[in-house]
């Protein structure tokens, strides 16, 4: 996410049980200036720029013994002020691990992100996703989150609210024997508690982390 970072155009939609959650409508951005000073810049150069990175930093990684783990772009949309988000697929990811294949060129799996890849009618299959890039060892990190919506318009939601069967995607990681790191990353604001960092209410990550561990266990028998 190059200069501009994960985005909302809202921050305190009214969710269930007067929670807030975080939203994003393309349309509220689209009369937004171009950022840089250099005009609109082409996911061409991005390509260029992911490429040389990865040959200067992956041989120095595995050196050290460090896994490097990609977010997707979030909001998955193809630009924002002029800057190119060129990690908003599948297919995308796909070409990122060819262009320097290596245990230390890895994915952050943000459910929430490649949830809500898709446009209208096209919705990623979570699920097969963990386990294609899973049986590649290249997820080294997971975000467990939902959405409702897809990339032009969409809202987080509470992990038992969301459009994606999570319970198949907690399946999935014990399938493929992920043992790295997960965390809720975004959760709703719940009520009474304060929305100043919005997405990162300590009570609705409570209910996030009790959640979690009950998949878990669900998997596991």
């Amino acid at each position: 996410m190059p200069v501009i970072s994960w985005a909302r155009t809202d921050t305190a939609r009214a969710s269930r049980g007067g929670a807030l959650v975080s939203a994003f409508d393309i349309e509220a951005i689209q009369d937004q200036p171009v950022y840089t000073e250099y005009g609109e810049l082409t996911p061409e150069r991005m390509w260029q720029n992911m490429e040389y990175f990865l040959k200067a930093v992956i041989p120095e990684a595995e050196k050290a013994g460090v896994k490097l783990a990609l977010h997707p772009d979030d909001p998955p949309v193809d630009s924002i002020r002029g800057i190119p988000r060129i990690m908003t697929s599948v297919a995308a990811f796909r070409r990122l691990l060819d262009l320097y294949p290596s245990p230390s060129n890895g994915i952050t799996f943000c459910q929430g992100s490649f949830a809500s890849m898709g446009g209208p009618g096209e919705d990623v299959d979570i699920p097969a996703a963990i386990r294609e890039f899973g049986g590649r060892g290249a997820i080294h990190f997971v975000h467990f989150r939902d959405v409702r919506g897809n990339k032009y318009h969409f809202e987080e939601t509470f992990h038992d609210a969301g459009k994606t069967d999570m319970m198949a995607a907690m399946q999935a990681y014990y399938d493929i024997g992920f043992r790295g790191p997960m965390r809720p990353d975004h959760v709703p604001t719940m009520a009474e508690d304060s929305n100043e960092h919005a997405g990162y209410s300590t009570i609705g990550t409570l209910f996030a982390i009790g959640y979690i561990k009950g998949l878990m266990a669900g998997v596991r028998g």
